[in-house]
């Protein structure tokens, strides 16, 4: 069963149930700061997310230097490598990961068990079965 929120975007994934931010199928290491950083963004993706908001979610009640912030999303673009462009900043507000990030669970939801997309009511379903040819093997 895959984890309940993995998101998804191109050939990255942000796993929240096993904390791990993964290229390519590959886990790309990530400290724990880092990952509830990523993790903030992702479930917000495309929009922006305030430095203050990043850090109450992080560092829950605790003062920390901006630098602290700055340090952690360096290392996040860092892991994006070449897509760190992924990441946008906007001075001295916050940061938002661009492109559009989906849930596997929202696009199970959508496309039924099977992992295709569900045929449309009145639809019959698409088989490389050949066709019935009696009314025992039809519907």
């Amino acid at each position: 069963m895959l984890a309940e929120f993995v998101y998804e975007k191109g050939s990255w994934e942000v796993d929240t149930d096993r904390r791990e931010l993964r290229a390519h199928g590959r886990a790309v290491p990530i400290g724990s700061r880092a990952f509830e950083i990523i993790e903030k963004l992702v479930r917000r993706a495309g929009q922006f997310v305030s430095k203050d908001e990043l850090v109450a979610h992080v560092w829950k009640g605790a003062i920390v230097e901006e630098n602290t912030l700055r340090v952690h999303i360096h290392a996040i673009r860092k892991a994006l490598g070449p897509d760190r462009t992924l990441l946008k900043t906007d001075p001295g507000r916050g940061y938002r990961l661009i492109g559009r990030w989906t849930s596997k669970r929202q696009k199970e939801e959508q496309s039924g068990p099977t992992g295709r997309p569900s045929p449309a009511p009145g639809e019959q379903p698409r088989s490389n079965l050949p066709a019935a040819r009696s009314a025992l093997g039809r519907g």
